[in-house]
């Protein structure tokens, strides 16, 4: 007899009452759940940054290079002043000559890598500087934080752009010119 000859049997427990199974399940668990999760995700939202091919992507790139080079043959640039605190916004011209004055400028803030976050202002016609110079004004209702490219431009005739990062002055320029800033 087995038991008899000093061997004694131990009792051994289920698989299910140690430890180490159940956390290897909750291991595999918790990495199928994030893949799920991320699928989810990816499936729900689109990608900003891809941009639209064909002619309506040719027609506005060939507008904004002709607005570019319209605003670098006129000269223009505009500087852009945001009190932080009010959300006040004015944009001055600096130099260049205006055939006519407008009496709206469009202000874009575009956000790098969501186009859900951009913002667009209207800015209308104000009293000119103490030098002349024909200032337009608006407001944020909240002020954007981080990094954006910042246009201005006058009904597709003319733009200027450049990158805010926070500060309160930022002088807009056209895009391509010596002072570019590699944009």
């Amino acid at each position: 007899d087995a038991l008899s000859s000093g061997m004694e049997r131990e009792d051994i427990e289920p698989w299910y009452r140690h430890f180490w199974p159940w956390f290897i399940i909750a291991l595999l668990s918790t990495s199928v759940i994030a893949g799920l999760t991320t699928l989810w995700i990816s499936l729900q939202t689109t990608d900003s940054l891809v941009v639209k091919s064909g002619d309506d992507a040719q027609m506005i790139a060939e507008q904004r290079i002709s607005a570019e080079k319209l605003a670098s043959e006129l000269g223009l640039a505009a500087l852009l002043v945001i009190e932080p605190g009010t959300g006040a916004i004015s944009v001055a011209m600096q130099s260049g000559v205006l055939a006519s004055v407008p009496q709206r400028l469009e202000l874009e803030f575009a956000h790098p890598a969501f186009a859900e976050r951009d913002q667009r202002r209207t800015l209308h016609l104000a009293q000119p500087d103490a030098a002349g110079n024909p200032v337009w004004s608006g407001h944020f209702v909240v002020v954007p934080e981080g990094r954006w490219y910042v246009t201005l431009r006058s009904a597709d005739e003319w733009r200027v752009t450049g990158e805010w990062q926070g500060e309160s002055q930022l002088t807009l320029r056209p895009a391509g010119g010596d002072h570019d800033n590699g944009r």
